[in-house]
């Protein structure tokens, strides 16, 4: 049973002159076994005579006590056998240890009481052995520094503040860098769109998200994900089969009589039927999907592998007809469309330049022929063909520029 005190202004006056009291009787002590309810603040009080010496204690015990602010019942702490020290100095501050070493540890807050929990594991077996009767030395504590450093001979394990930001970065980096080059990139070849060319093509359409997968819960409003499942309708007299992989496409302005761009929302497969209708897995995404779109049969990807193309000294020269929308054409891996295509010699890799007329303005300016920009054809048809902006050196394109092919895939 607990014991109750009353306490007044004679006990208070008492318990003040207790830690000197203490610490006198108990200054030849060498170890202490740690109770419950113990702290490091009251151990300096007690065996110290002073509990902002609580830090020496720290210091002579690391390889025991882990965090300050927590010892457990059963530790074996070491303790100094040398005549305590007040907290309060008599005589003026040092000047700095030139050795920054060899400098005490700055004092820290009163830590917290210890925790109702089972012994922590010791850190060496040195702090398990017997107490010989020579006093500890205590160990330098240590630097930031010396926490994050790596010392390549000894075993690796893992940082103390978690993985160094500087490896994350390199690793980053080098996986970017050593990418296997590819002449050609299937996302590229799905994703840029291209003309009708006035052709009528196989449209399906797209009836909506399915959620859970019946043919009556369609939202034509809402956009599909990765891995949901649409409802398609196939074109008229038409059917699919299941695993038959389908391109979703929208259908945007018309340029002049090359026919309406289309742009690629995304990649379906086929999977069931219900209904009479057909459920598709969406397995690629490259804008929203949502119902009302059009659906084409997947067109096959010829991947070129990692081959160079080739300088040709006269190459076609096409007219550059524009981008798919009506923004202007400035930065990288913008899509744009050239009047050549197939049938004039143009196939999927080639490099084009596009260059800016030599003239003479109507200020009087002289205008110089020059590198606008360079392409590189992602995608073909018969008559025109769909590139990609690789680098702009003049942002000012306009519709109708000259485009030179500078370079074939063999």
């Amino acid at each position: 049973m607990q014991r109750k005190f009353r306490w007044s202004w004679l006990g208070a006056i008492a318990l003040a002159a207790a830690p000197t009291a203490a610490a006198a009787q108990d200054t030849s002590t060498q170890s202490h076994t740690v109770r419950e309810g113990d702290t490091l603040w009251g151990l300096a009080r007690q065996y110290r005579g002073d509990p902002f010496l609580w830090p020496d204690l720290y210091r002579m015990n690391t390889s025991v006590v882990e965090d300050p602010h927590w010892i457990y019942p059963g530790e074996v702490l070491h303790l100094s056998g040398s005549e305590a020290v007040a907290s309060v100095p008599a005589q003026d501050t040092p000047a700095p240890f030139a050795d920054s070493a060899s400098a005490p540890a700055a004092q820290a807050d009163q830590p917290q009481a210890v925790a109702d929990q089972p012994p922590a594991p010791v850190a060496d077996e040195a702090a398990e052995s017997p107490v010989t009767g020579t006093e500890a030395s205590e160990p330098t504590p240590a630097s930031l520094a010396s926490l994050t450093k790596v010392d390549p001979d000894a075993e690796q394990s893992a940082p103390l503040f978690g993985r160094r930001s500087g490896n994350t970065m390199q690793e980053t980096l080098a996986a970017y860098n050593n990418q296997p080059y590819r002449a050609r990139r299937r996302s590229e070849f799905y994703s840029s769109g291209f003309l009708t060319e006035r052709q009528k093509l196989p449209f399906g359409e797209v009836l909506g998200p399915i959620t859970p997968p019946q043919i009556r819960a369609m939202a034509r409003n809402t956009n599909a994900m990765p891995n949901s499942v649409i409802a398609i309708a196939p074109p008229k007299g038409a059917s699919y089969q299941v695993g038959d992989s389908l391109l979703l496409v929208q259908i945007g302005r018309e340029i002049d009589n090359h026919g309406e761009v289309v742009l690629p929302s995304g990649i379906a497969q086929v999977i069931d039927t219900a209904a009479g209708k057909y459920l598709a897995s969406v397995i690629a995404v490259y804008g929203p999907i949502r119902g009302g779109q059009r659906v084409l049969p997947l067109e096959k990807f010829g991947d070129a592998g990692s081959a160079k193309a080739t300088p040709v000294a006269d190459g076609v020269r096409a007219r550059l007809l524009g981008g798919s929308g009506r923004q202007d054409l400035k930065a990288p891996q913008m899509v744009v469309f050239l009047d050549k295509g197939r049938n004039d010699g143009v196939s999927p890799g080639d490099l084009f330049e596009i260059r800016r007329q030599p003239g003479r303005l109507s200020d009087g300016a002289i205008r110089i022929d020059e590198v606008m920009a360079t392409l590189q054809v992602v995608h073909v048809r018969e008559r025109t063909a769909t590139a990609r902006l690789l680098n702009v050196m003049s942002p000012d394109i306009a519709p109708g520029n000259e485009a030179r092919q500078v370079a074939k895939l063999p």
